[in-house]
C-alpha cells in the first residue's frame, strides 16, 4: 500500500543528513509520496530523487511548533518521522492533526548530555503519543525505557547504513607523512566525552618500544587545548596532528588514508564513525560503549579482537600492539563485518517495515 511519508530531520551536508536523503529517495522509488521537512537559516522548495524537500527560516520555539503543524497540515501525511528536536513539535503536532502512524527516531544516548528535569518529563510525555520509537542500539531501548517510560512493545531497534563509500574523496591536508610509520586515526568532536586523551595515553606507554606512528586527529571542539596539553606532557606533540573539522568528502579520503582508526568515546548511542570506517575497508579498534555493537552477531564476528574498554588505557596499547607488528586484523575483515551486519537492503527493509506499520 502507497503512503504518504514526512521525514523531518536537519537538511545539511553531512553524513547523518544524507542517510535520511538517501533513504527517503528509496521509498520514493518504492512508490510513495515522501517529503523531507527542516528547519533552516533561508526558506526554500525543491525536489531530488523524487522527494519534495520544503526548508522554513529558524526563528523561535513556538514558531517552530507553528511551522512543524502547518507543513503536516499541508502534506496530510500517513506517516510522520522524526528526530532530535523535531520530535517533541511532530507527535503533538501529529497527534493533533489525526497523523495515522507518528514515528519518533531517536538516536542520542540520556548519558550523553545533562537535561533539566522538565525536558525530560516533557518528552516522556509526548513519547506516549508515538506509534513507533526506532532506536540504534539495545543501550538506547534501555535509556528510552527507564528514562522515558517507553514500553517495549513501541521500540524498534535499527541500525544505520552509510552512503559514504559513494562520495567522492575530498583533499585532507595530512602534511607530509613519514615513510614506514603507522597512521592512525582518531575522528571525533573534542570534548571529553569523545575520550581522545586516552588514546594519547596508550601510545605513549608503548612510544618507545614502536616509535613509528603518526596519529591524525580529525574533529574540533571545546576540549582542543586540554587535549593538545596532554599531548604536550607526553612529549608527543611531533606526533599528533590536528585536521580540524574535515567535509564528509574530506571524511572519506581520511578514512582511507589511516591504517587504523581507534574510537575511544564513553558513551556512544550509535557510532556513525564505526561503520563508515568499516565500510571503506579501514581496520578499527572501537570502545565497547558503541551501540553500533549490539548488532554484530558474535557467532560469526569475534568482537573481542577490536574492541576496548575505553577508561583502560593499558588494554587499548594492548590491542595497538599488533598493528605494530604487522599482525592486526586486516581491511577484509573489517568489511566482511560491514557487509554481514549493516547491509543497506537489509536495514532499508526493516525500515520499512517499521515505518509502513508491518515490522
Amino acid at each position: 500500500m502507497k503512503q504518504r511519508i514526512l521525514i523531518i530531520y536537519s537538511h545539511n551536508q553531512g553524513l547523518l543528513s544524507g542517510f535520511y536523503q538517501e533513504l527517503s529517495g528509496m521509498l520514493a522509488d518504492d512508490g510513495h509520496a515522501v517529503f523531507n521537512f527542516s528547519i533552516k537559516q533561508k526558506r526554500a522548495d525543491f525536489e531530488v530523487s523524487g522527494v519534495q524537500v520544503i526548508v522554513r527560516p529558524k526563528r523561535n520555539l513556538l514558531d517552530n511548533y507553528f511551522q512543524i503543524f502547518k507543513v503536516i497540515r499541508q502534506t496530510k501525511p500517513d506517516v510522520v518521522v522524526s528526530n532530535f528536536g523535531y520530535i517533541n513539535p511532530a507527535l503533538l503536532c501529529g497527534k493533533l492533526l489525526g497523523v495515522p502512524r507518528n514515528i519518533a527516531w531517536f538516536h542520542t544516548a540520556f548519558s550523553h548530555s545533562k537535561r533539566h528535569w522538565f525536558h525530560v518529563w516533557f518528552k516522556k510525555q509526548c513519547f506516549r503519543l508515538a506509534d513507533v520509537v526506532i532506536t540504534n542500539s539495545e543501550t538506547l531501548n534501555r535509556d528510552m525505557i527507564r528514562y522515558y517510560g517507553v514500553k517495549p512493545q513501541q521500540l524498534c531497534p535499527i541500525p544505520f547504513w552509510t552512503h559514504i563509500d559513494a562520495l567522492k574523496a575530498g583533499d585532507v591536508p595530512l602534511g607530509p607523512i613519514p615513510q614506514d610509520v603507522l597512521k592512525i586515526g582518531c575522528p571525533g568532536r573534542l570534548v571529553i566525552d569523545k575520550n581522545h586523551a586516552v588514546v594519547v595515553e596508550a601510545l605513549a606507554k608503548i612510544d618507545q618500544q614502536y616509535p613509528a606512528w603518526q596519529m591524525y586527529i580529525a574533529g574540533d571542539g571545546p576540549d582542543r587545548s586540554q587535549l593538545q596539553e596532554k599531548i604536550s606532557a607526553s612529549h608527543l606533540d611531533q606526533k599528533v596532528t590536528f585536521l580540524g573539522n574535515l567535509s564528509a568528502e574530506a571524511m572519506k579520503r581520511f578514512y582511507q588514508s589511516m591504517d587504523l582508526i581507534v574510537l575511544p568515546s564513553l558513551h556512544e548511542a550509535f557510532g556513525l564513525v564505526f561503520i563508515e570506517a568499516i565500510a571503506l575497508d579501514t581496520p578499527v579498534l572501537v570502545s565497547k560503549a558503541f551501540g553500533a555493537l549490539d548488532f554484530i552477531d558474535t557467532k560469526q564476528f569475534d568482537v573481542s579482537a577490536f574492541v576496548f574498554d575505553p577508561e583502560d588505557s593499558d588494554a587499548l596499547a594492548a590491542k595497538l600492539l599488533p598493528y605494530f607488528l604487522g599482525k592486526g586484523l586486516d581491511a577484509a575483515y573489517f568489511k566482511s563485518v560491514y557487509s554481514g551486519t549493516f547491509s543497506k537492503s537489509h536495514i532499508y527493509l526493516k525500515i520499512k517495515q517499521a515505518i509502513i506499520g508491518s515490522y
